[in-house]
């Protein structure tokens, strides 16, 4: 047993969803489930927990510059192809090559889909990101800080401290929005807006056949004070950690009734599975190492890092 129960802040899903009940356990570890992980971010670069979710991102830029407060864990329980998180006025850009040259909204620079989006709009794409003018402000509420420092070198960001990226997305000061959280506008459907990729999926498809790379948001860190106390911590969460994703491959996967409300889920789970691989949500760094080279390398390019990271260089 630990010495005294320590909180450990996750988000609310399906595959963390047995260690929020208790079905998977770490003796002396609770688990606080969080529907914001900019939320649970903001408290865990405090110190509140000993244990949490944190941005790719901001993790990789911590490590870059010395920032050792924390050690990672290469499990990874957010993760999401992005070319749907392009958005566009309805007579704005209607292609990549449209981009060049235009003013992009973002909330943050050092955001984990962000880091993919453009890396992948720069590689796959051939769109120059320092042609862009970046124009930073919050989704939906204005005044989101980075969580981290960084170097934007050639890159040319703005900030609108007192606007929000669905009104500039609306009013075309903007010429497109790359969010991982959808703009208020999108979200209900407004008809002056829609995503720049008419079938986003498809393009997904296409980009982890070519490259191997299915994106990776967030990683499980852990207070290197808390570890240096409770070694064996870090090997105990990521073995609840994975037994509990383990155990929600197989619900996606029974096709007798979906453990999901979506009326095909076991068939669409196994279509996924004959793209990715039978463990289609994999942690460990071999399993990834696709994906982990390519966001580091996109990383250091726009600057979040001073120098290219090796994926051992940033797990415990």
């Amino acid at each position: 047993m630990l010495d005294a129960p320590l909180v450990a802040a996750i988000g609310d899903y399906d595959h963390t969803r047995d260690l929020a009940t208790g079905s998977v356990t770490v003796d002396g570890v609770e688990f606080e489930i969080f529907e914001r992980p900019e939320d649970m971010f903001e408290r865990a670069l405090e110190g509140e927990f000993a244990a949490s979710e944190m941005s790719l991102a901001a993790l990789s830029a911590m490590v870059s510059q010395g920032d050792d407060r924390f050690a990672a864990l290469p499990v990874f329980p957010a993760r999401s192809f992005r070319h749907g998180a392009i958005y566009v006025h309805v007579d704005g850009p209607r292609s990549v090559e449209d981009l060049a040259s235009a003013q992009i909204g973002i909330p943050i620079w050092v955001q984990t889909a962000g880091v993919y989006v453009r890396g992948m709009l720069a590689s796959r794409y051939g769109l120059d990101l320092t042609t862009i003018t970046w124009v930073r402000a919050g989704v939906d509420v204005p005044g989101r800080e980075e969580p981290a420092p960084f170097d934007a070198g050639p890159h040319q960001i703005l900030s609108a401290a007192d606007r929000t990226l669905d009104e500039l997305l609306l009013s075309r000061e903007v010429d497109a929005v790359i969010s991982a959280r959808p703009p208020a506008s999108v979200e209900r459907d407004d008809p002056r807006v829609r995503r720049l990729f008419d079938d986003p999926r498809a393009e997904d498809e296409a980009y982890y056949r070519d490259t191997g790379v299915f994106p990776i948001m967030h990683a499980i860190v852990v207070r290197r004070d808390v570890l240096a106390r409770e070694p064996r911590l870090a090997p105990e969460l990521a073995r609840a950690f994975t037994e509990a994703k383990d155990r929600a491959l197989r619900r996606a996967l029974a096709a007798t009734v979906p453990s999901y409300p979506l009326p095909w889920a076991a068939t669409d789970a196994r279509s996924v599975q004959a793209l990715l691989g039978d463990d289609f949500w994999p942690y460990g760094v071999d399993a990834n190492e696709p994906t982990l080279r390519a966001f580091l390398a996109d990383a250091h390019r726009q600057g979040l890092t001073d120098r290219l990271l090796e994926p051992s260089m940033l797990f415990a």
